[in-house]
């Protein structure tokens, strides 16, 4: 993924976090989780404030519940709930659906790898890093007691100061959700170059034609004819096969 896909996804995985935290704050009792019961049915008060405002009251308590959730979302990590909450499973859950939520849906959108769900993840922890503290410097800034009110309240609550606290709850919430994210990315990867084509190495076969080591040279046998020769019996001259008489005594063959 290039940055601007990743600056692009995180960007749509923050806004996505907003509806997941009014999810985690209407129906998983967020606040009620938080206070240990001390401010519960929050949502059916904003209802009874807002029904004067006929169909903006549904908005209206859209936006409140959602600013609520990602409040409470962003005060308090995941291992505040399992330190001080480590018996209540529904609060555990309501800190980190919402992060699971919106990094699953943000990477099917735009992961491609198990890497590109990683980055996507972080893109959306990391975008609102920023966000709340740019607003904590300028508190700083404008109203010095206000950053450390602020801090004092986090310190009560969460035993850690405001950009602590944030930063950590951020942090962790996105990690948990980039293992989903990963996962979700992993479905969708393909690797590039699957289907090679196979090269056929053909091998010749040289076929040598060889002869013989110590070639023999055969030649048609020619039949010399070789007269015979016999002796007279009276001269012992010699005499040939078509002699009848001896020529040296004339004595018959």
């Amino acid at each position: 993924m290039g940055w601007g896909r990743v600056i692009k996804s995180g960007i749509v995985g923050m806004l996505l976090l907003i509806p997941m935290a009014y999810v985690s704050f209407r129906f998983l009792n967020l606040t009620e989780g938080v206070t240990g019961g001390l401010i519960a049915n929050i949502d059916d008060a904003l209802a009874s404030l807002t029904e004067d405002l006929g169909p903006l009251s549904l908005l209206v308590n859209f936006i409140a519940g959602a600013a609520i959730g990602a409040l409470l979302i962003f005060l308090f990590p995941i291992h505040w709930c399992l330190f001080y909450r480590p018996d209540d499973i529904m609060l555990i859950i309501a800190i980190t659906l919402p992060w699971i939520l919106c990094c699953v849906i943000t990477s099917a959108i735009f992961a491609h790898t198990p890497r590109g769900g990683v980055h996507t993840s972080l893109a959306i922890g990391i975008g609102y890093a920023i966000i709340l503290s740019v607003l904590y410097i300028v508190l700083a800034l404008v109203l010095p007691l206000g950053s450390t009110i602020l801090d004092g309240l986090l310190m009560g609550l969460t035993d850690m100061p405001y950009l602590l606290a944030v930063l950590t709850a951020i942090f962790e919430g996105t990690l948990v959700g980039a293992v989903f994210g990963a996962f979700v990315g992993s479905l969708k990867y393909k690797p590039k170059g699957g289907k090679k084509k196979k090269k056929k190495v053909k091998i010749k076969a040289e076929t040598t034609e060889t002869g013989e080591l110590f070639p023999r040279e055969i030649a048609e046998e020619k039949t010399v004819s070789t007269p015979t020769s016999d002796f007279c019996k009276n001269c012992g001259a010699r005499l040939t096969d078509e002699d009848l008489f001896c020529i040296n005594c004339g004595a018959k063959k």
